[in-house]
């Protein structure tokens, strides 16, 4: 059952499973961007109130520059001091209770959607506290070694698939609701 104010993990994974190469970078993706086909992201970006973003991802994020989403709250599970751009509502918590966390980001996101940006550690660690409510994945036509998103040790989760879309490139993209056990 997908929640009022929805935790989504959107990202884009290789083919065999690798959301960033093994130095964090992601790079690869800018191949896909050629065309000008965004994939959805601008639609998507419009109906998120707020983020959550891994600390290591953050810190990647900080050396991009300009963000889009910048005017929007940011939780940043962590326990590290970390700069915060000028203006930027950029909030850290500790990541001992994600379900918290995850609370006080839909709190700030009214209406909209929760972004749950990453980094993969985060993201299988909300999967397993229960507090993702959809997966939008895009599936890149490459593999190659670097970060899996899902690993073993990751609890099982069951996901009913919404949608799925076809581009001319061959990225696929895959919107899934996670099943809630009981």
């Amino acid at each position: 059952m997908t929640r009022a104010t929805p935790v989504v993990l959107y990202l884009a994974s290789s083919l065999d499973g690798f959301i960033a190469a093994l130095d964090g970078s992601v790079g690869w993706l800018e191949t896909f961007s050629g065309d000008g086909e965004d994939y959805g992201h601008t639609g998507f970006l419009a109906g998120v109130g707020a983020l959550v973003m891994g600390s290591r991802t953050y810190e990647q994020a900080l050396g991009f520059g300009a963000r889009p989403y910048a005017d929007r709250p940011c939780f940043v599970p962590t326990s590290r001091t970390l700069p915060v751009p000028d203006g930027a509502d950029i909030r850290f918590r500790s990541g001992d209770d994600l379900e918290a966390i995850a609370a006080e980001a839909r709190a700030a996101a009214g209406d909209r959607a929760v972004w749950l940006v990453g980094g993969a550690a985060l993201a299988r660690s909300m999967l397993d506290a229960g507090v993702v409510d959809t997966l939008d994945l895009a599936l890149m036509p490459v593999v190659g070694d670097g970060i899996p998103l899902f690993v073993s040790g990751l609890r099982p989760h069951g996901l009913a698939l919404r949608e799925s879309r076809t581009h001319a490139d061959g990225v696929v993209q895959l919107l899934y609701s996670v099943r809630t056990e009981g």
